[in-house]
């Protein structure tokens, strides 16, 4: 019986009404997964119904319409996280709306998991007779093997489960070579109608098949993140939830478990291969039947008698990478099958002397492989040393395009030369290809070497010839390193080349350039955002490289483990690792500073210490991190003089210090001075004059100048660096605030939080920044319980990576307690402060503003509990403190005074007068803070801390 086929987006109506405005308020939610809704409802104490991750996708792919009471919890909980503060019982009573118009429409035809969940009226859709004759939308899958035959159960077999009830991948698992690639390849080309999207995914490595999804990701139109994880987190969300029907095929998964995070949790259809039988609720794929293996045979050409045909496939064993190498060799050379059979028995009958086993799939294909690679050496020397320099590569398409890049790479000769003409490459691959040693494109622009041949041959060569071929790998490898990995211009290649440099252990290369090219990768790997593989790659390359040279390593001191450590830490402090990543760093400094070779005035030192004194500003250090950025100035002035690039950067970076210190003033000064030297040197418009001017503009923030701080950053917004422009845009949304102009500053805020989303991922210092200022935002206008729901977050975030007192952490829990107080939370929020006042105090000192504005806050609490005397004892040492450190023309100063005025008296009288025409003189009559303190209100402070 015909299965109908999934249903598309529904048609204009009211039920894509209802479909549409779903959409709108998930994106509005974040573009949450279906899993985590799912989880968040059954959670939540208050909702009437669980609703599945599949009710769920289906919901968001328009299958039908759900009952009522799934909509309103799926409404309910994405109204609640929603960006702009939705009101989530307005939103449900909209929806009502929506799902009454769309109630009177057919039922869709729905699987039976998710069927009791929809409402059933009328009959079912129609179903077309046969799928429609259309191709996929998008796609990337390499084309099928010409000479596929049987496998007619197992295709069966394929589409029965991806079609049948429930959701999950579905591993095909086998030993390696008995087809597993090729039964997807026909899979997708026989049901290739049925799908929109059809992607293929290598998956050996995690970074192959993360940038396989992004590159997915950019054919959907999803705007790419910084952190490719982010990438292809939007990549599986946007799937989970599309319409769209697609099929991904993850080739040569072997590790289910790094695998996990990189599949969808619901929506289309997933393919593996792997030859790791430990994927649950796989598809076993075993050697051909007897039956299969002759109509292989047949299908390749071959005229032999049948019983020399079974003689064949008995040999091989029904092993299909060998039947059709065979089959290739055989139509190359004309070579009559009993002649093959002869020439397969002496090598067998060698190999089983050598002590090769008798049935052994090993022993076929080493058999199989020396009489092909025989022929060919006799045939073609530079296509035999092709062969063996793919050996050594990974076994994935390589373009004769990138032999060619290593055309000047020294390469052993004959195949030297002919890697300067492209066109001789080509026709050396079609060797290969003739003698099924590899499969080549029509074109002869591509090969590709099965990993079991890949390691036949190797294991052929001696000890001296398996060298100079692994250094033939690596030379060509260098040569095609484009070098630049912070180019984005170059990801392409360093992409291509990366497997390559990996599977030849090129980190352990006799070969400098070969070296730096797995440096370039490390880079690379952390530029494109995957900080996984970037830390397993450096992690390697330093253990191996600061072995002592005597033990085959560099020496801890060599360049090259230097900068290697420094891309490490780079990407461990990517990953979270901030400690880990900070150690790593004064480990490093200590040893180049006291080193003969270095010593405290090499660059590479001077670049050290800079990073290490951005450790120290993260982890809150930030009297170390000053010390260390003006020895760095004061050396790079002597060295080069002001005007040097690195000495401005330097000395940007002391400013940092210097704001975070809580000296402004200081920091401005430092920061005009600095802007003047770039505008004379580069001009105002030069993009580094324009992060100059950036840091002048959080000087601003600091002294409480909001206007100028506003237009300043608008007229000088930077244009290139994705990093400046989300912090200058987050120094916006607060100036806003701080004004008063509190539409505006949540339209800012909104954006640089999904943006930072999206582009960085939830743990990246920048977005835990953005959500900070979020949640500050949210409060203002009103809307407490999603600015707790932030604040919360925040707090969360910066507990687990930075610890409980770090100035971030505990300028995180300062601004939760303002929100709970406006919630009515006051014990809570009181608790919170005693402790987070105590603990700032003790790491930034009595005077640092954060330690005030934390006062001010337990100000509230004790006045709130009617402890006037201690209110009015923290009151007025607070705001002695802001005096001289903020002065009297700040409104925290003035905010503090409000306070203390209601503690020593009723609102109105001489001295809360004076306090509210101050503050009104300072930020407008109109700002809602002014109005606030006429009225009577006490005032709040909360905390923006300015980028580290």
């Amino acid at each position: 019986m015909a299965r109908a086929p999934r249903p598309g987006p529904p048609a204009d109506g009211p039920l894509s009404d209802l479909v549409r405005a779903l959409h709108e308020l998930h994106r509005d939610a974040g573009k949450p997964g279906v899993r985590r809704i799912s989880t968040a409802i059954r959670d939540h104490e208050d909702m009437r119904d669980t609703v599945s991750h599949e009710t769920i996708s289906a919901m968001l792919r328009g299958s039908g319409l759900p009952k009522w009471v799934k909509v309103e919890c799926v409404v309910r909980q994405l109204a609640e996280w929603s960006v702009t503060g939705l009101d989530p019982d307005r939103e449900v009573r909209r929806f009502h709306q929506l799902w009454l118009a769309a109630d009177d429409g057919p039922a869709a035809v729905l699987p039976a998991r998710v069927r009791s969940d929809f409402v059933v009226a009328g009959g079912p859709v129609p179903v077309p007779a046969a799928p429609p004759a259309t191709t996929a939308m998008l796609t990337n899958v390499p084309g099928p093997a010409p000479h596929f035959t049987g496998r007619r159960d197992l295709l069966n077999r394929i589409r029965a489960t991806l079609t049948g009830p429930g959701y999950a991948p579905l591993p095909l698992v086998g030993v390696g070579g008995v087809g597993k690639t090729q039964l997807a390849l026909q899979y997708v080309d026989r049901w290739a109608a049925e799908y929109d999207v059809l992607w293929w995914v290598p998956a050996e490595q995690s970074s192959q098949a993360m940038a396989a999804l992004a590159a997915l990701g950019d054919q959907l139109g999803i705007t790419a993140s910084n952190d490719m994880r982010q990438t292809v987190r939007d990549v599986l969300t946007t799937l989970e939830a599309s319409a769209l029907r697609w099929l991904l095929v993850y080739d040569n998964a072997d590790q289910p478990t790094d695998l996990g995070l990189l599949l969808p949790a619901t929506g289309g259809h997933v393919l593996v291969t792997s030859r790791n039988s430990a994927w649950e609720h796989a598809l076993n794929v075993d050697v051909f039947s007897r039956e299969e293996s002759i109509a292989f045979l047949r299908e390749w050409g071959v005229t032999a008698p049948a019983d020399d045909c079974d003689a064949l496939a008995e040999q091989l064993g029904d092993l299909p990478l060998a039947l059709d190498q065979v089959c290739a060799m055989q139509t190359a050379t004309g070579m009559p099958v009993a002649e093959y059979l002869r020439l397969f028995a002496e090598h067998f009958d060698e190999l089983l002397a050598a002590g090769g086993r008798r049935g052994s799939r090993t022993t076929t294909v080493t058999t199989f492989v020396n009489v092909a690679a025989g022929r060919l050496r006799a045939e073609s020397v530079a296509a035999s040393q092709l062969l063996e320099l793919l050996a050594f590569m990974a076994p994935l398409p390589v373009p004769v395009s990138l032999l060619h890049l290593g055309r000047d790479a020294r390469v052993t000769p004959p195949l030297g030369r002919v890697l300067y003409r492209t066109d001789d490459l080509s026709k050396q691959a079609l060797h290969l290809g003739r003698y099924g040693l590899a499969q080549v494109s029509s074109d002869g622009q591509q090969l590709q070497m099965h990993r079991l041949v890949q390691r036949v041959v190797r294991d052929g060569l001696s000890d001296a010839d398996a060298r100079v071929r692994r250094l033939d790998v690596h030379r060509l490898l260098a040569a095609a390193d484009p070098g630049k990995p912070d180019d984005s211009r170059t990801w392409s290649q360093h992409g291509e080349i990366g497997p390559h440099l990996i599977s030849s252990d090129a980190l352990h290369s006799t070969e400098t350039a070969a070296r730096e090219a797995v440096l370039h990768q490390i880079r690379y790997l952390e530029r494109i955002g995957d900080f996984e593989a970037s830390a397993r790659l450096g992690g390697s390359a330093v253990e191996a490289w600061r072995a002592d040279p005597a033990d085959g390593g560099l020496g801890a001191e060599h360049e090259l483990t230097v900068r290697a450590t420094r891309h490490l830490a780079n990407a461990l402090r990517s990953l979270g690792a901030y400690a880990e990543s900070r150690n790593m760093i004064i480990e490093l400094l200590d040893l180049l500073r006291s080193s003969r070779t270095y010593g405290p005035d090499h660059p590479d030192t001077l670049a050290t210490a800079g990073v290490l004194a951005f450790y120290l500003r993260f982890a809150g250090d930030y009297r170390r991190a000053l010390d260390e950025d003006r020895r760095r100035v004061e050396v790079l002035q002597r060295l080069h003089g002001a005007d040097d690039t690195r000495t401005t950067d330097a000395l940007g970076n002391l400013t940092v210090n210097l704001r975070l210190l809580g000296d402004p003033a200081a920091a401005l000064r430092h920061d005009e001075e600095l802007v003047r030297t770039l505008t004379r040197i580069a001009g105002r418009e030069n993009e580094r004059t324009r992060v100059a001017v950036r840091n002048q503009v959080w000087d601003l923030l600091a002294l409480g100048r909001f206007s100028e701080a506003v237009d300043e950053q608008r007229r000088n917004m930077p244009r290139f660096n994705a990093n400046e422009i989300t912090v200058a845009q987050r120094a916006i949304a607060v100036g806003l605030r701080k004004l008063g102009r509190l539409d505006e500053a949540l339209a800012e805020a909104t954006d640089n939080y999904r943006t930072c989303q999206r582009r960085y991922g939830p743990d990246h210092h920048l977005t835990l920044a953005s959500i900070m200022t979020y949640a500050n935002t949210l409060r203002a206008v009103g809307d407490a319980v999603g600015a707790r729901r932030l604040a919360t977050e925040a707090l969360d975030r910066y507990r687990r990576l930075f610890g409980e007192q770090n100035p971030l952490t505990l300028a995180a829990s300062t601004n939760l307690t303002v929100v709970l107080r406006s919630l009515g939370q006051w014990r809570e929020a009181h608790n919170i402060d005693e402790l987070t006042h105590e603990q700032t105090v003790r790491v930034l000192g009595a005077d640092h503003p954060h330690a005030l504005v934390t006062a001010i806050g337990l100000g509230n609490d004790l006045a709130h509990h009617h402890i006037g005397k201690d209110a009015v004892a923290l009151g007025t040492a607070t705001l002695e403190g802001l005096r001289r450190v903020r002065g009297d023309d700040h409104p925290e100063t003035w905010i503090c005074a409000t306070n203390l005025a209601l503690d020593t008296g009723a609102p109105g009288h001489p001295r809360h007068r004076e306090a509210v025409e101050r503050l009104a003189a300072l930020v407008g009559a109109d700002h809602p803070d002014a109005r606030a303190a006429a009225a009577g209100v006490r005032l709040e402070c909360d905390i923006e801390p300015p980028p580290t």
